[in-house]
């Protein structure tokens, strides 16, 4: 098993700490992880991200090119990702001609806040699930900040019936070693928060 997933968004939404912990959580569930990150310059624009490659064997190849996961915190993050435009299948998502995800594969879950991106994706293409992140961050938490564990939340919930599940306790363990210990309940409250608010997504989805 092989298993490539992407956190990108805008600088300042906390990217690179999201795949951080994402790599964190899946190393105490007994995965092989590799996690590397493109900033912004590097990417010709604002934004950042962080890959994971996650495996039940050693990984030879660490960057992705096949993802099976992606996590999209911003417009400018989902337009950066954007490829193509063709045929729609889904009239739901508003537009005639859909976009298409650059190295997503077909199938994969594609988690994105509700409120920042414009969906213009074929939902029989993906899995799409959709929800108020940032708001979440903002008004549920009490720190916008805190929207990438809000997010990471919301991806625990899809994972677990993905072939790579990583539970709430790898999860929990990895935001302790990874955050300062002062901001350490602050951002269990943010994933507890996504864990909820994933839920509602997936049960309208």
């Amino acid at each position: 098993m092989r298993y490539e997933i992407r956190v990108i968004g805008s600088a300042g939404q906390g990217s690179l700490l999201a795949a951080y912990v994402l790599a964190a959580a899946a190393v105490q569930e007994g995965y092989h992880v590799t996690q590397t990150a493109t900033y912004g310059a590097a990417m010709r624009s604002g934004t950042s991200m962080g890959d994971v490659v996650i495996s039940n064997e050693p990984i030879d190849f660490p960057k992705v090119f096949n993802l099976d996961a992606v996590v999209i915190q911003s417009q400018e993050a989902y337009d950066e990702m954007v490829g193509g435009k063709p045929i729609r299948l889904d009239p739901e998502c508003g537009e005639k001609d859909a976009d298409v995800l650059v190295n997503v594969k077909d199938g994969a879950i594609v988690v994105f806040d509700a409120d920042l991106v414009q969906c213009d994706l074929d939902a029989n293409r993906y899995r799409l699930i959709a929800a108020p992140i940032a708001r979440t961050a903002t008004e549920i938490v009490g720190k916008r900040q805190t929207m990438n564990i809000v997010a990471l939340g919301v991806l625990q919930v899809a994972l677990e019936d993905s072939e790579c599940p990583i539970s709430e306790e790898s999860f929990i363990k990895a935001i302790e070693k990874a955050v300062p210990s002062r901001f350490v309940d602050l951002n269990k409250k943010a994933f507890a928060e996504g864990v909820k608010i994933g839920k509602e997504a997936l049960n309208k989805a």
